[in-house]
């Protein structure tokens, strides 16, 4: 069964369904704001105003929002495998506290990356508008597809499908369950940041630049724990719904032997 066909019978046994309709709630919201008011639209205004486009952009809350949402819309679909691992290894009335204790630290750890990933993008977009280069956004959409096959991101994709153990009851459950959420993210970070800067680097057209953004980034999300090597961009297996690389043991993933699962997705 190819990859996608394997991924969407899964999904309609666990949390990616509703983590999905998070995902598209956020992007509605995103569609229904002002424009002017976006981290790409100040983005679009440093690089044709320089210095003097950024002191005219939204408020810092208003961007902190922005930001906030984006990672939801585009992040929230990744995490099925290891919530459904959360919710499979904490005992019934304690898998509402884990569940929220996971994705508010995984959040977390995406908010942070904001402090970097924005201003990023902010300095691209002002060497853009000084230099007068429109290579700046294919240099980027380069960069990301570059990282996307290098040995690093497959070793920060490895670890995204890598789940602990997980205490089964009590504040111990609701505390894995935040180790497990921080470590997601932290690898979540590590293997999508370049991908992430391209939407903001996009200005018109923002909105539809999310979206593919997030498919690119869900799709490598569904190809398996692979050997940390170069290789072809994972988006291109689970699209053909081939692995493209054969004869080749997978990475070893996963936990102490017996306590923990593989978050496989």
């Amino acid at each position: 069964m190819a990859r996608l066909a394997a991924f969407s019978a899964q999904a309609w046994r666990g949390p990616t369904l509703w983590l999905a309709g998070l995902s598209v709630l956020a992007y509605l919201t995103i569609a229904m704001q002002p424009r002017a008011d976006s981290l790409a639209a100040l983005c679009g205004r440093a690089r044709t105003g320089g210095l003097a486009g950024l002191q005219e952009g939204a408020a810092l809350r208003t961007l902190a929002v922005d930001w906030i949402l984006m990672v939801v819309a585009m992040m929230s679909p990744l995490v099925g495998g290891a919530l459904a691992y959360v919710v499979r290894m904490v005992h019934g009335p304690q898998k509402g506290p884990a569940t929220l204790a996971f994705l508010l630290s995984y959040l977390s750890v995406w908010i942070v990356s904001g402090l970097v990933l924005v201003p990023a993008a902010l300095a691209l977009s002002l060497v853009a508008g000084a230099t007068g280069s429109k290579g700046i956004l294919l240099g980027t959409v380069a960069g990301a597809l570059l990282w996307t096959m290098s040995p690093p991101a497959q070793r920060a994709r490895n670890a995204c499908h890598r789940c602990g153990r997980i205490a089964a009851f009590g504040l111990d459950a609701q505390a894995d369950s935040s180790w497990l959420g921080l470590k997601t993210g932290a690898a979540c970070v590590a293997a999508c940041w370049p991908v992430m800067l391209v939407p903001l680097l996009v200005a018109e057209g923002h909105l539809p630049a999310m979206i593919l953004a997030g498919l690119v980034l869900f799709a490598d999300r569904v190809a398996p724990p692979a050997p940390v090597s170069w290789r072809l961009p994972p988006f291109v297996e689970t699209f053909l719904g081939v692995g493209l690389i054969r004869n080749r043991r997978p990475a070893p993933v996963g936990g102490r032997a017996g306590r923990s699962g593989d978050n496989r997705h």
